[in-house]
């Protein structure tokens, strides 16, 4: 059997899925249906739920409760807060997420990630290129 591919998704493709739908949506359901495997970190889910409370409104409740779900459909890695050298540091820790995860993927919709294209074996793609790829395979 094939392995699933390993996947960090950034806050903004989160967010995306939990409030819009659509492609970042399509890729939530490959994570609930075991066809990927999400990867992700203490600071990941800590940004996703400061904005899912700043920028969304979101009571405090669901909030935790959405990332409580997330973290028992992830493996969730520890990282040291290693500097790529890229533009935004909190950008560096989610390189770092996908790095330290073995992950092939990091799906985002930040220009300054995307920039990248690839960083050692992983591809960074946003959600669209993402499925694109995957249901290429």
């Amino acid at each position: 059997m094939p392995k699933h591919p390993r996947v960090v998704n950034d806050t903004n493709v989160w967010l995306s899925a939990l409030y819009f739908s659509g492609k970042p949506a399509q890729i939530v359901n490959l994570i609930e249906d075991r066809k990927i495997v999400s990867v992700t970190s203490s600071f990941l889910l800590k940004e996703l739920e400061e904005k899912m409370l700043t920028n969304f409104n979101t009571p405090p409740f669901l909030a935790t409760a959405t990332i409580s779900y997330i973290q028992t459909i992830s493996d969730i890695v520890s990282i040291k807060g290693v500097n790529f050298g890229l533009r935004n540091p909190a950008d560096d820790k989610v390189l770092e997420t996908a790095v330290v995860g073995k992950c092939g993927w990091l799906i985002t919709g930040d220009k300054d990630l995307l920039i990248l294209k690839k960083y050692k074996n992983i591809k960074v793609v946003t959600p669209s290129q993402f499925l694109y790829l995957f249901q290429g395979d």
